[in-house]
């Protein structure tokens, strides 16, 4: 699942996006550079910094058993909101670096 942040999306689209994974493995929120956010597998596709580079912007890496992503975490509204609140501040204009740190 993705949600494009082009377009009209809500925080629910997040919980969607979230909800969408099973927290059995390392993932990243990321948003491409037209705009998609998504959940990458950190375990099986490591980054590197060339990645990393051609991407708008991209949270830190939620490690697997960490209740980040899942069912769980998508009916936490206060973690929903922090990332929605995020992105909407980071896309289209970034505040400062393609790391963008939400205090969870």
């Amino acid at each position: 699942m993705a949600v494009d942040l082009k377009g009209d999306w809500t925080d629910a689209d997040i919980a969607k996006l979230i909800g969408s994974v099973v927290d059995d493995r390392d993932w990243r929120l990321e948003v491409s550079a037209d705009g998609i956010a998504s959940l990458a597998d950190k375990t099986a596709h490591p980054t590197d910094d060339a990645y990393d580079n051609t991407l708008h912007c991209f949270l830190e890496t939620w490690m697997q058993g960490t209740d980040f992503v899942g069912p769980s975490a998508a009916g936490d509204k206060d973690l929903v909101g922090k990332i929605a609140k995020a992105l909407r501040e980071n896309y289209p204009t970034l505040k400062g670096l393609k790391f963008v740190y939400v205090s969870l």
